[in-house]
């Protein structure tokens, strides 16, 4: 395919062009650092792009906002025990935070006037508050494209066709989407074919590779060194105890007498007792640094020798564009979105699974620690293709003056 020019070329470059980008974030940090990422790689094509993020995260200043670009807070949401969506903070009902949420983007659209909305991972937002924003972009014939980015795996394809279905959510992509990204590489897993996207669904829609920030991209190598280093992290942490808990067990006892440097970053939404049983389990060991969150998960990143970790979409991508060796717990609940992509990707070879029985046992934990740290000693660990942030940011920017339709089918771009 040909290459397509930098936003700046051309007279549109003599205006201001706004983006907007949306990310619910009821679960977890991946949301929001995929939006600050792609809103990243917008604005760096073109001096007159800006960008707003809009974001429910429950820590929205965790990560460096670019240049021309500023943020949105939604009021946070979260996850109940049935996995319906619940106001996290302020004591509402599911349907009052709802309306909230909706009044703030209606709000924020209605006063910033994107040109792009680029809507993260759910087309409808929860509870659908997307919705009567998505209808008043059409009904007024506003001249904001409209995209939905999505992670390549959303759930197993039974679920997940179970939900599209229950939501209409081709009906919405169909009628209030300009067209549509998956953050994925379509030889790991192909959403259009495994859930069964209709014909013209498929013709708007563009696979950019997985979406990592540029820092993942540099190449930078290990420096040589006798002690190994090991990163373990979960994310946001909301449900990484059980994982951090068995890797500090296996390096308290069976680990104990090898030689290590291992840094724990349990995450910001871990709950406070239980960092304080992980601060009180690893009091004493020089060979562990404990940091509730850190602003140089990338400077980490690349560093480790082995990444312990869930196999949530930033971990897994970030460590696989750097070649990292990477052993993961994937979540099966509420959704077996990570599972489903950690157990294929493990068949090609690119990561190391690691069982809930096996992390229970910490003899078990330390062979496959163990079993890990001796790959990183070999060979490099199998790169991917990690350029979707750029593909994306080409991708919308070459598409601004066009509408839905067309009869393409989906498309790779390389």
């Amino acid at each position: 395919m040909a290459s397509m020019p930098d936003f700046d070329d051309g007279d549109d470059a003599r205006r201001p062009f706004r983006v907007l980008t949306y990310s619910h974030d009821s679960f977890g940090l991946g949301h929001l650092r995929r939006s600050v990422t792609l809103a990243t790689a917008l604005v760096s094509r073109g001096r007159h792009v800006h960008a707003l993020c809009l974001t429910g995260s429950p820590v929205p200043d965790l990560f460096a906002l670019p240049k021309q670009c500023d943020l949105v807070k939604l009021p946070s949401i979260g996850k109940g025990t049935g996995g319906q969506y619940v106001a996290r903070r302020l004591p509402m009902s599911a349907s009052e935070i709802t309306s909230l949420r909706s009044d703030i983007v209606t709000a924020t659209v209605r006063s910033f006037r994107p040109d792009l909305l680029l809507v993260d991972h759910t087309a409808i937002g929860p509870g659908g508050e997307l919705l009567p924003v998505l209808r008043r972009l059409r009904h007024e014939s506003l001249q904001t494209r409209v995209v939905l980015g999505m992670r390549d795996v959303l759930d197993t394809p039974l679920r997940a066709r179970a939900e599209i279905q229950r939501d209409a959510t081709f009906e919405v992509l169909r009628t209030l989407y300009d067209h549509v990204l998956v953050y994925g590489d379509r030889s790991v897993f192909d959403p259009v074919r495994e859930y069964g996207f209709p014909d013209d669904v498929a013709a708007k829609t563009t696979f950019t590779g997985p979406v990592v920030p540029p820092e993942a991209l540099l190449g930078r190598e290990r420096p040589a060194r006798e002690v190994p280093h090991v990163l373990v992290t979960t994310g946001g942490g909301e449900d990484g105890y059980e994982l951090l808990r068995g890797v500090v067990a296996a390096l308290r006892g069976p680990l104990r007498s090898d030689s290590l440097r291992v840094t724990i970053v349990a995450g910001p939404l871990l709950a406070e007792d239980s960092y304080a049983d992980l601060a009180r389990a690893v009091q004493g060991d020089p060979r562990i640094r404990l940091d509730r969150c850190t602003t140089a998960m990338q400077s980490l990143l690349d560093d480790a020798d082995v990444v312990v970790g869930m196999g949530g979409y930033n971990t897994v991508y970030e460590c696989l564009a750097r070649g990292r060796t990477l052993l993961v717990l994937p979540r099966r609940a509420p959704r077996e979105e990570q599972w489903e992509r950690c157990r294929r990707l493990a068949a090609l070879g690119h990561l190391r699974l690691l069982e809930h029985g096996e992390v229970a046992d910490p003899h078990a934990t330390a062979a496959s620690l163990r079993d890990a740290l001796q790959q990183a000693r070999g060979a490099p660990a199998r790169s991917l293709g990690c350029r979707g942030a750029e593909i994306a940011a080409r991708t919308c920017l070459s598409q601004r003056r066009r509408r839905s339709g067309g009869s393409e089918a989906a498309r790779t771009i390389g």
